[in-house]
């Protein structure tokens, strides 16, 4: 009986301290206003109940300001009345900004893991800038000592070192010059070697003709023509003819430089100086002969003698 009675007392003083700790704490919580300094609260209110730590501003304490004791469904937070500090001061006496301080922290960590990745990405675009200028610069150096030992006569190789080290360093105005001026100079080699493939050609053409004037003769020595008047040459080389016209009629016709026309191979006229004897009147059965002179370098294709008395006639030198 004597132990229960103890137990009893015991329980009623323990209630008794509750109680007394709770109304301190009322009481000292209407001292509290935003502003305070944490040492300041701490010095007020004590140790507090509980403390959520959110990150190294901020954090909430909570001091017990209702009877009761936490369990299942009931948090030990419902009991308490809590105190919001950011940067050492009370922001908030009352509402627990647990949640919401929460909620910002993590979206903060979230932008700084953001912007911490960016940072990465950035740096690393930077390095790898870097290296790419670097080989950038070393390449150009490459080049520059291999254009260096080069003949300027070899355009060809000059233009491709020349470009690749523009395209390496675009604004580089002697880069461009020697770009521009290379082109140039493989323009003017293609056409010289052009014009030299073509006068070798043509020299060739040359010696094949004159090798073949023989044989070209013996037909053109032959007299051809329309029964009015009949005509023959003889190809003497180096530009000079010998040429015979002879009335083949029962009329008179008549012969005269302006009645001739030397076309060349391409059927363009030749320019050509005309014997004036071939500035003639012909009687039946009578000749008319002289010389035409003209540019070795052409190749005749066609002597055409036309006029009103006797049309046209022609030789072919092909």
């Amino acid at each position: 009986m004597r132990i229960r009675v103890i137990v009893f007392i015991a329980a009623v003083v323990m209630t008794g301290c509750v109680h007394l700790d709770i109304q301190k704490n009322i009481d000292a919580l209407g001292r509290i206003e935003p502003g305070d300094t944490q040492a300041a609260v701490f010095e007020t209110m004590g140790p507090p109940d509980l403390r959520n730590d959110i990150n190294d501003r901020r954090f909430v304490v909570f001091y017990q300001t209702k009877t009761g004791k936490a369990d299942g469904t009931t948090p030990l937070t419902a009991l308490c009345t809590p105190i919001a500090f950011e940067n050492g001061k009370v922001v908030e006496v009352g509402n627990d900004l647990t949640d919401q301080w929460t909620r910002e922290e993590e979206e903060r960590q979230r932008q700084a893991e953001i912007a911490e990745k960016a940072r990465r990405e950035a740096k690393m675009a930077e390095l790898a800038r870097q290296r790419a200028e670097t080989e950038r610069r070393d390449k150009i150096a490459a080049l520059e000592k291999k254009v260096k030992p080069v003949p300027v006569s070899n355009a060809a190789l000059n233009l491709k070192l020349y470009r690749q080290l523009r395209d390496l360093d675009p604004d580089n105005s002697r880069y461009q010059k020697k770009v521009a001026f290379y082109e140039e100079r493989l323009v003017r080699q293609k056409k010289a070697r052009q014009d030299r493939a073509a006068r070798k050609a043509k020299e060739r053409q040359r010696r094949e003709w004159e090798q073949a004037r023989d044989t070209r003769n013996k037909q053109l020595r032959h007299y051809t023509g329309n029964g009015t008047a009949e005509m023959a040459v003889h190809d003497m080389g180096s530009g000079s003819l010998y040429v015979w016209v002879k009335n083949v009629s029962q009329q008179i016709i008549t012969t005269h430089p302006d009645y001739f026309t030397l076309l060349d191979s391409d059927r363009n006229p030749a320019r050509c100086e005309i014997s004036d004897s071939l500035d003639s009147v012909l009687e039946p059965g009578g000749i008319s002969h002289g010389k035409i002179d003209f540019s070795r370098e052409v190749q005749p294709g066609e002597l055409i003698f036309q006029n009103r008395e006797s049309g046209r006639i022609s030789k072919l030198f092909q």
